[in-house]
Parts: structure tokens; C-alpha cells; sequence
């Protein structure tokens, strides 16, 4: 099984004068990156997420003298950097949830309340609409950098790209223990002052504030000049009604922009999502293959999310809409294995997917926090099958963020910047470098990603994963409930003697999530 991981390099982009991309694959990078920023920052650092815990830390991060990140220096939590910040006169600002499902304003006021920081260096407000949840997660340091962030500041969702199928530094806690392949996107240039104008408009919506913080925040000074022509990364927001007193019909500004990419598809559209419900995004996928005859549909899903009604809804959609039978279509899930010991069983685990992707044709590409589902697109009713769910649910929209970047041509810039995404998430998932997956191969892309599946599976029958360290690949997507009984349905001939499933939920945690309830109300 092939899975060598590539060598880490810059994935920085200039897409034009006025902006530049990179890409943030996995969230070791994310931190670093994070922490950077934040320790740079002189003015300020607006931050809003679906949650930041007051014990979230991040692994080998730079030193704060600026030296190279180690494997053996000790984490850092993310609130002390903020906080040494604040004691440096930067003006913080934590946007957080604050409702029935979710709260961790709180605990950041205690927090910064019970220790020494300058008089309104750090305000934390919260958003209460529930059931809809504030899930833009965004990081802007002064006026020259944004982050599109794709986890919560949460320990659960720490990862590296060896993604081991056991580490120490995952709690069982969230997601089961399971390793985690997520992607954040760093914005400089005209993009951020995009991404700080949402930040604002979030900020003096939130209706849980502190007593000391009642004056509305304004966007800092910018260009005084109007840029007319087209951007090549926008940055879009989706909100629910009634968001904001100039807003009350929210925004619904990702979905239509989205069809609109799937839309223009000609050769290759290539999806990894958390998830993948949404009626309208079902429906776009299915008419551009019946549009293109030499159109190619990649996807790649979790099999067991973290919410399980989403299980029981991807499959029945994909299914529906005869994708998963469809020849040109793809679907497709990441797994682990890990050298295990020179007698004991080899330790295989599923990948969670917590990114949010979608690149069509390595010329349009849409990253950020809005999942394929009702909820992060339009309306979390559509979601629902039955009448009572989607009368209950209709138009519970959350507050998301995308960025989109678009190329005016297939051989500028920008769709450099789209194709060096797609090549280095394909050189971590399936192995070899990021080259290696920049040409269509004579047989296509379905064809050799489903013959690289069928590899692993004869690997795995044969014990051959490979023994130098965590190896990521892929196999067939299945529809069955358990990992156990995933793999079998692929053709995987599970001996106990040689492989040791990390991840095995009980019949409840299939059916009714229980972590994740427990992690939102605990």
C-alpha cells in the first residue's frame, strides 16, 4: 500500500496583486500558522468560532523567540497566547456561541476576568440563536491576515498528516478518539478586509454582551478607492433571518454561488465534506453529469459523522439520485493503519473528514466553514424526510463562511493555486507526490482512484500497510453502520491476530450520537 507522505512545503499562492492564498492542510499546520499570527499581531485579533475552550492547545508550534517548531516541545494553549496579546495592547475580540447547545463564552470571561489584562483588551460576546449555531470560524490579525478555520478551537480535533490511528493527544471525548484530515485557508490582500467586514456585522449582531462592551465595533480604515473588476477570492457569509437589523433576511450568499460552480463543470468536479445532505447540491451533481458525457465526480465522505441522522441522509440521497451506482462517480472514505507492534495486531482506524471542500475542474475552488447540508447552505428542514422535521426545521439556517476562488483562465495564477489544493490533498490521501496527480490518467480519475481502493483492500487482506509509520488511504464508501462491518463490505477479511480496530461504536452511539450531545451540553 502506498501511502508515503509528501514532504512538507509552502503552499502560498499569489493570485494577484491584491491577494494571496494558502493553503493550511491539517491542523498542526493550522496552529502553527495560528499562533504566528497571533503572536504578530499589533492592533488586533478578531476571532469568532463555534467554540474555544478555555484547554485547547496546540503541539509543535514555533518557540516564541521565533526558532523552528520540535516534536518535543511542549504545547502552548491557545488562551495564553491570546492573553499575552491582550497584555501587549492588542485588541481581542472572541466571538463565540452562547445558547442552549453550545456555550463557551463563559468560560473565556471567567478566564480572562480572573487574570491579569488591561481594561477591554479582551471582549467576548455570544451568539444566542438557538437552535442555529454561529459555526464561522475565522481568525483576522490586524489588517494582513485572514483565516478561514475549519475545526473549534477544541482538543478532539487536533491532528497531524500521519494522522496515527491512536494518539494520546485526541481525547475519546470528541469524534471517538478518531484521527481527524481537516483544511484551513490563510487570506491576505483584499480578502480580509471581506473577511472583517463579516466579522463585524457578526460582532454587532451577537446578543450576548458584556456590561463594559456596548459600543458597536467599525471596520478600520481601508482603501479609499472601490475595486470594480472581479476578485479572484471572495469571501461569502450565510446567515439566518433576522441576523442583524439591516439583515432580516439574512444571507443565503455560499449555495447559489456554489451551484453556479458546479454548474460551469466540464472535466473533474472533486468534493471532500463532512457532510453531503443537501438537496440542491444532490440535484446540481446529478444534471451536470447528464449535461457533460466526459464529466468525472470525486467524493469523499465519512462514513459515520459525528451527527448520525447524516449517515441515513447522504446515503439516501446519494442512492436516490443513482450516484453511487453512476460510472463516472466516485464515492469514497480515508482510513489509517499504524506500524503496531513486531507481534501485536496493526491498529486501523477510520479518518474523520472535517474538511469542507469542492474544486471543479482545478479552476474554481470553494473552502471555509459551510458544510453540504441545510444548515450551513439554506434551510435545515430541507434536511429532513418527514413533515414533522422539516416543518419544525425550516429556514434554522447557521451563520457560515466560504471563500471561493476563480480563475479567469485555466492557466493563470489562480488556477495554480486551485490545482496545487486538489494535487496535495490527493498526494496525502492516496500516496506519491502532488505531481503525480496533476494529469488525467488514460483510464480517468474514477477509474484509478477505485483501482487504488481495490489495492488497499488486497493489501490489507495480506497484512501488507506499511510498517515506517501511519499511512493514510482510501477505500470504497460503504453504506453499512459499523467500521467492522464497513470493511467487510469492501472485502476486507478482518483477522483480530492482525488488525486492531480502534473505533467500534455501540449500537447507540450509531443511532443517536450521544458524544456529540454530550460534548454540546456538557
Amino acid at each position: 500500500m502506498d501511502a508515503d507522505v509528501m514532504p512538507r512545503h509552502s503552499g502560498r499562492h499569489r493570485t494577484s496583486a491584491r491577494a494571496e492564498v494558502e493553503w493550511l492542510i491539517d491542523n498542526a499546520d493550522a496552529y502553527r500558522a495560528f499562533v504566528v499570527a497571533i503572536r504578530g499581531a499589533r492592533h488586533r485579533l478578531w476571532i469568532s468560532q463555534l467554540a474555544i475552550d478555555v484547554d485547547c492547545v496546540a503541539y509543535d508550534v514555533p518557540a516564541a523567540d521565533g526558532t523552528a517548531h520540535s516534536d518535543d516541545r511542549p504545547p502552548v494553549r491557545v488562551i495564553d497566547e491570546l492573553l499575552r496579546a491582550a497584555r501587549r495592547g492588542v485588541d481581542v475580540r472572541l466571538l463565540v456561541n452562547a445558547s442552549l447547545l453550545l456555550d463557551t463564552a463563559k468560560p473565556l470571561r471567567e478566564f480572562f476576568g480572573a487574570h491579569d489584562c488591561r481594561p477591554g483588551c479582551v471582549l467576548v460576546r455570544g451568539v444566542s440563536r438557538f437552535p442555529q449555531l454561529l459555526h464561522a470560524k475565522m481568525l483576522i490579525a490586524d489588517e494582513a491576515d485572514a483565516f478561514l478555520i475549519g475545526s473549534p478551537f477544541a482538543n478532539g480535533y487536533w491532528d497531524d498528516r500521519h494522522h496515527a490511528p491512536v494518539d494520546a493527544r485526541r481525547p475519546v471525548r470528541e469524534l471517538g478518539g478518531r484521527p481527524l484530515h481537516d483544511l484551513s485557508v490563510q487570506l491576505r490582500g483584499a480578502a480580509v478586509r471581506r473577511a472583517a467586514q463579516v466579522f463585524v456585522e457578526l460582532w454587532n449582531a451577537a446578543g450576548d454582551v458584556e456590561a463594559r462592551d456596548r459600543s458597536p465595533l467599525a471596520l478600520p480604515a481601508g482603501p479609499s478607492r472601490t475595486i470594480t473588476t472581479p476578485a479572484p477570492v471572495r469571501v461569502l457569509c450565510t446567515a439566518p433571518v433576522r441576523s442583524s437589523p439591516s439583515r432580516r433576511r439574512g444571507r443565503m450568499e455560499i449555495l447559489p454561488v456554489l451551484l453556479d460552480g458546479i454548474a460551469r463543470a466540464r472535466a473533474l468536479i472533486y468534493i471532500e465534506h463532512q457532510y453531503l445532505s443537501a438537496r440542491p447540491v444532490i440535484d446540481a451533481l446529478t444534471a451536470a453529469l447528464s449535461r457533460e458525457p466526459a464529466l468525472e465526480v470525486l467524493v469523499v465522505l465519512n462514513q459515520n459523522p459525528d451527527v448520525t441522522a447524516y449517515r441515513g441522509w447522504q446515503n439516501r440521497r446519494l442512492a436516490e439520485a443513482g450516484l453511487f451506482a453512476h460510472p463516472r462517480v466516485g464515492v469514497f472514505a480515508l482510513w489509517t493503519a499504524g506500524r503496531g507492534g513486531a507481534a501485536g495486531p496493526r491498529p486501523i482506524n477510520q479518518l474523520f473528514v472535517h474538511s469542507k471542500v469542492v474544486t471543479v475542474d482545478d479552476r474554481w475552488a470553494m473552502v471555509g466553514s459551510a458544510n453540504l447540508d441545510g444548515v450551513s447552505l439554506h434551510s435545515y428542514g430541507d434536511d429532513f424526510t418527514g413533515v414533522l422535521g422539516r416543518s419544525i426545521f425550516r429556514g434554522v439556517r447557521n451563520f457560515d463562511v466560504a471563500a471561493v476562488l476563480d480563475a479567469a483562465a485555466p492557466d493563470d495564477s489562480t488556477a495554480s493555486c486551485v490545482r496545487n489544493l486538489r494535487t496535495r490533498l490527493w498526494a496525502e490521501h492516496l500516496g506519491g507526490t502532488p505531481a503525480a496527480h496533476r494529469s488525467r490518467p488514460p483510464e480517468g480519475w474514477v477509474a484509478r482512484w477505485r483501482a487504488l481502493a481495490a489495492r488497499n483492500v488486497s493489501g490489507l487482506n495480506r497484512f501488507q500497510v506499511a510498517r515506517r509509520r501511519a499511512a493514510t488511504f482510501v477505500l470504497p464508501y460503504s453504506i453499512r453502520p459499523t467500521p467492522r462491518a464497513q470493511l467487510a463490505d469492501v472485502g476486507v477479511i478482518f483477522a483480530p491476530r492482525e488488525l486492531d480496530l480502534c473505533f467500534e461504536p455501540s449500537w447507540l452511539e450509531v443511532r443517536f450520537s450521544p458524544n456529540w450531545v454530550r460534548n454540546m451540553f456538557g
